[in-house]
């Protein structure tokens, strides 16, 4: 007989998978999609002959894990989501065959425009059903990359660090404003024209326009991107997560949930826990709520409600287990606590025991107390002669199990001694800071990148080594990015310099030997808006240049 954990697993594996084909081209009907949701009754056990309670809401199993739930998709989001796909390629993709027989044949438009998403008498099942996840996914989850303006609508899409302007408005804009592009709105060589701007949102939303530019100089086009990842580039877990998203408050049991899945135990004591936090347990209390029970009387000792933390831990039958278990000194808080903290607090308790993690000593005594108690009840215990021995023999083979599988991946690190190292000879010849207003880490690092190229070439400099302690913008530059990117208009800007007749060099270093270019950075914090330059060195980070002068070293644990 399949386990519960053995079973979800199967219903993630198999049965969710079988409908994908059929799912990425057309819209099932609710009548399919209904016989395909049946998965629920295999995943709780339930049979033709033989319906088993359903212990936890198919639409909280439906969740994601850190959500409370099991990750199982629905059927009817994950084909929307699947015809979304096809329907992104189509808006993107202007080369394949496909893509233009179709955009020709039902006359695509712009994604602005909604006359074209009408359905008609002559459309095909197929096209139909792109246009349905078009309509329902793409249009209101897509967002912009800023290019040369000309496409972006400036107030009413979502382009400035994935919000629209329109919703951050401290004042309505007038109507006849809502429907310009964001190049009527930019000024060459001024930048954005903040008089037609300012009165409309607020100052942090001014300082966010001041990081993104409209970008003629390379011709690039604004650029329609995904706005459910940070990269922009769609992906279909993101359009199943946009589809079933939860929008009311609940309390956050994301770290408690989090726990559970990493817990270093077998699969089917984990999903036992994800009962536990669900509060799947058929006790007696909860079978006489359910009106399925006569009693909600503990039936091992007699002597209190059966509740989850009765059987588990306070139950005469499991608290002997507990004292020769838990240690003296933690006796105290261990058997005070109430379930979820007791739960979540043993969990995440680091501590090492010569039996392996306590945490995972913890998570199988608490699910063997629930198979003796089941046996109890079921009078399928066998005879035990130690059942503490068993579960600490038990916890030590399943941490030996896990140590041996993740051995290969574990991480090592060193400490090492980091320092600047200059050249042979050279002096100061200039700096720069740049206050750009509130953007990303990774957006200041590739607009410190582009000035930094910028000054290097109108001093004349031919051949240039770049230090940047981002490794990320490193590769962005060196390996380029999608143009669905938010930072791509700044990636653009930065090769427009480097395809310059001179030689670049462009490096990771750690933050540790770039002292003074993190100085610079954290001075301009305390400077207007807009670049500034310097002859000589503000006078604040006199002491940084110093201790680079010197091969002053600092400390950084280093992957090996």
């Amino acid at each position: 007989m399949i386990s519960l954990a053995g079973r979800i697993t199967l219903t993630k594996s198999v049965l969710g998978s079988v409908p994908i084909h059929s799912m990425s081209s057309v819209k099932l009907p609710e009548s399919m999609t209904k016989r395909l949701d049946l998965s629920r009754d295999f995943v709780w056990g339930s049979t033709e002959e033989k319906r088993k309670q359903h212990l936890v809401n198919w639409d909280k199993v439906c969740s994601p894990k850190e959500e409370g739930g099991l990750g199982i998709r629905k059927i009817s989001p994950m084909n929307k989501a699947l015809l979304a796909k096809i329907g992104w390629r189509l808006l993107n993709d202007e080369t394949s065959l496909w893509a233009r027989v179709l955009r020709s044949k039902y006359r695509v438009g712009d994604i602005h425009d909604t006359a074209w998403l009408v359905g008609k008498g002559t459309w095909s099942s197929t096209w139909r059903s792109v246009a349905l996840g078009i309509r329902e996914v793409l249009q209101p989850s897509h967002a912009w990359v800023m290019g040369d303006g000309k496409k972006i609508l400036f107030w009413t899409d979502k382009w400035l660090m994935g919000n629209i302007l329109r919703d951050e408005e401290v004042t309505p804009a007038p109507e006849a404003l809502l429907c310009l592009p964001a190049s009527e709105f930019w000024i060459d060589g001024v930048g954005w024209d903040l008089t037609r701007i300012a009165p409309y949102v607020p100052e942090t939303t001014q300082l966010e326009l001041a990081s993104v530019v409209v970008n003629k100089a390379t011709g690039k086009q604004d650029r329609m991107a995904w706005g459910e990842t940070p990269y922009g580039k769609f992906t279909v877990s993101s359009a199943y997560r946009f589809l079933t998203r939860d929008s009311s408050l609940r309390p956050d049991m994301s770290q408690f949930f989090r726990r559970i899945w990493r817990v270093i135990a077998p699969e089917r004591v984990r999903v036992f826990f994800w009962l536990l936090g669900n509060n799947g347990i058929m006790t007696n209390q909860e079978r006489f709520r359910r009106h399925i029970g006569d009693t909600e009387i503990c039936q091992v000792c007699k002597a209190g409600i059966e509740t989850t933390l009765h059987i588990l831990r306070d139950c005469p039958a499991m608290n002997g287990i507990w004292e020769r278990i838990v240690t003296r000194e933690k006796r105290q808080a261990f058997f005070s606590m109430s379930l979820l903290e007791w739960l979540f607090v043993n969990l995440s308790d680091p501590t090492k025991t010569e039996f392996g993690p306590w945490s995972t000593l913890f998570s199988v005594s608490v699910w063997w107390a629930w198979k003796w108690r089941c046996g109890n009840v079921f009078e399928d215990n066998k005879l035990w002669r130690d059942r503490v021995g068993f579960v600490k023999e038990y916890a030590r083979e399943v941490s030996q199990v896990q140590s041996t599988e993740s051995g290969a991946r574990t991480t090592v690190r060193e400490e090492r001694l980091i320092s600047w190292l200059p050249p042979l000879a050279g002096q100061w010849c200039g700096g720069f800071a740049l206050n750009i207003g509130r953007c990303t880490a990774p957006m200041a690092e590739l607009w410190g990148l582009y000035y930094g190229l910028c000054i290097a070439w109108e001093k004349g400099v031919t051949r240039l080594e770049v230090e940047v302690d981002s490794a990320l913008v490193v590769g962005f530059v060196k390996t380029g990015i999608c143009d669905t990117h938010p930072l791509s208009f700044l990636v653009h800007l930065c090769h427009g310099f480097l395809s310059k007749d001179w030689e670049v060099r462009i490096t990771h270093t750690y933050r540790e030997a770039n002292n003074l270019a993190d100085g610079l950075a954290n001075y301009a914090f305390s400077l207007p808006l807009g670049l500034h330059s310097f002859d000589s060195v503000p006078p604040g980070l006199v002491a940084i240049l110093c201790d680079d002068e010197r091969g002053v070293s600092r400390s950084r644990q280093v992957r090996v």
